[in-house]
């Protein structure tokens, strides 16, 4: 809907359609890549007049760039080309998990400027891990700056389950951790607004950073399923994530593929965890199962694993691909409820993918009722364990590419530019 141009005060409604048509024209230059003036005319439906307006207002925020002349051989008259602007603000993303802590600053065409890991055992009350994450925080900033980046919010990644809207965590196993406001205690750390922080599972934004950084897109609707310490998964369908309606949708690794089976720490018997698991291919390997992921323990048993793997160990070959079968009928049971495109494997999948594969799809093969005639893709995610972290400083810049008029209203970044 075109907004046009008015004198005077502006009444409210025609300020949300403007903002919503800022957001238009930020996503159709975000999707292509670059754009013209009367390409975002044609492209959006609105006037030449108000496109020129709202890229006006998006270029003096220092969401957009202008330059030169359209390339050669574009029809029409040339026009200025356009761009997202990758030297303006940026988003920042925190991962807590068993044993690290990681941060990254994105830029807002999605390329990582920053990134580090930290490895520290975090089974401890919280308030240690909260103040390192702080720390972490703070140190994102400071190179966010160093790189003439402004922060426009932080997203924090966490291993469990969480209401987003509030900030808190409601239970993280692997932690011990409980009903804990996260956002709160982090922003009292770093000085800034609550609403300057998002919180969300770490399944779900690595979900997303594989939609937003590893090409997921192509994928269409997918589930992307995970493991370190416990089993994830998030859903993706029309490029937004399923969240269910409390929230705690993806929680793949409690559903149960016998009901007799292992007792498992949710309460349940049979659990997918409690088969494909890292604890449970580790063990099923003989090797030790210490409480560690790869990230944290490069050097662990994780490690150990694909080495007797490459030198095609019996054990370790049959330990994996005893996984991937109960993976593949665990996931089925979602395939026949959601019908997603493709199943993308991350975390430790992700490596063991040369083995876990073909068992899985065998397994897909034989449980998912539309397999016969559309069997689902298996994808294998690129970033292994960088895809929760990523997804985390994704999901500011997309706030800033869907919303844009909040950062043409306030012209500043986190706190006010203030760092701690």
């Amino acid at each position: 809907m075109d907004s046009g141009s008015t004198a005077g005060p502006v009444p409210a409604d025609q300020r949300n359609v403007r903002r919503h048509n800022l957001g238009l024209v930020m996503r159709s230059i975000s999707v292509t890549g670059w754009s013209t003036r009367a390409r975002l005319a044609t492209a959006t439906g609105l006037t030449k007049a108000t496109v020129s307006s709202l890229a006006g207002e998006l270029i003096e925020a220092g969401l957009l760039t202008e330059s030169g002349a359209q390339a050669k051989g574009a029809t029409g008259r040339p026009g200025s080309v356009l761009e997202v602007n990758r030297q303006g603000h940026a988003g920042i993303g925190l991962e807590i998990n068993v044993d690290y802590v990681a941060a990254c600053v994105t830029d807002l065409g999605h390329r990582v400027r920053y990134h580090r890991v930290e490895c520290v055992d975090n089974r401890t009350e919280h308030t240690a891990s909260l103040n390192r994450l702080a720390r972490m925080a703070s140190a994102a900033l400071r190179a966010a700056e160093e790189f003439e980046l402004t922060p426009q919010g932080i997203a924090v990644a966490v291993p469990g389950i969480v209401e987003p809207e509030r900030g808190r965590l409601l239970r993280a196993p692997n932690l011990d951790w409980t009903d804990l406001p996260i956002v709160d205690l982090l922003a009292e750390r770093l000085g800034l607004a609550p609403t300057e922080i998002w919180l969300d599972n770490e399944a779900n934004l690595a979900a997303l950073g594989v939609l937003w950084f590893a090409g997921g897109s192509a994928w269409g609707d997918f589930v992307y399923v995970s493991s370190e310490i416990g089993v994830g998964a998030g859903i993706v369908t029309d490029g937004q994530m399923y969240r269910g309606a409390r929230g705690f949708a993806g929680e793949i690794g409690h559903v149960s593929i016998d009901p007799s089976g292992e007792p498992c720490g949710c309460g349940g018997r049979g659990c997918i965890e409690r088969y494909c698991g890292q604890e449970a291919i580790l063990r099923s390997a003989g090797l030790p199962t210490d409480t560690a992921t790869s990230t944290g323990n490069p050097d662990g048993p994780v490690t150990e694993l694909l080495a007797a793997l490459e030198r095609e160990e019996q054990r370790a070959v049959r330990a994996v691909r005893r996984a991937g079968e109960a993976l593949g009928v665990g996931l089925a049971n979602v395939i026949n409820v959601i019908d997603p495109d493709t199943v993308v494997l991350g975390g430790i999948f992700t490596p063991l993918a040369p083995w876990l594969v073909e068992p899985l799809t065998a397994a897909l093969a034989g449980q998912a009722i539309a397999a016969p005639w559309s069997p689902p893709r298996v994808a294998v995610s690129s970033l292994g364990p960088e895809a929760a972290v990523r997804g985390a400083a994704g999901l500011v810049i997309e706030q800033m590419l869907s919303d844009p008029a909040r950062i043409t209203r306030s012209g500043q970044g986190l706190g006010n530019n203030r760092h701690v």
